[in-house]
């Protein structure tokens, strides 16, 4: 039973190309920040930079930010090959020089987090 609906329409972010060539297997993770009002600009100049930062294992699927719905939201998609895969790669980019610095310039412009993991349907592109 469907009790509640919500909408968003997103935009990419330009630095981030939507990457959906991937190998059958994979379990996604959804990370979904609402920002502090007016930090959208500072926030994806900060990704821009800190995304290379995470592209190791090619887990960046994509970025989009809000443009009608709840705004000053914005959503990062990654794909791992597990639970263990998605805690390796994470542990692997805090021993990445510059990535405790793209973090601590970020956190503070995140009023809230939530962090899905997804599995794809049978007929879902990504898979």
């Amino acid at each position: 039973m469907l009790r509640e609906r919500y909408n968003q329409i997103l935009l990419r972010f330009g630095f981030w190309e939507f990457n959906k060539n991937r190998e059958p297997g994979n379990l996604y993770e959804l990370r979904s920040y609402e920002l502090k009002s007016g930090s959208m600009i500072e926030w994806g100049n900060h990704w821009a930079r800190g995304l290379k930062y995470r592209q190791q294992n090619a887990e960046a699927v994509c970025g989009f930010f809000s443009h009608i719905g709840d705004l000053n939201m914005c959503h990062h998609l990654w794909s791992y090959k597990s639970l263990q895969s998605r805690k390796e790669t994470r542990d692997l980019a805090w021993q990445l020089p510059g990535w405790d610095e793209n973090v601590r310039y970020t956190v503070p412009l995140i009023r809230s987090l939530k962090s899905r993991i997804l599995i794809p349907t049978p007929y879902s592109p990504l898979q």
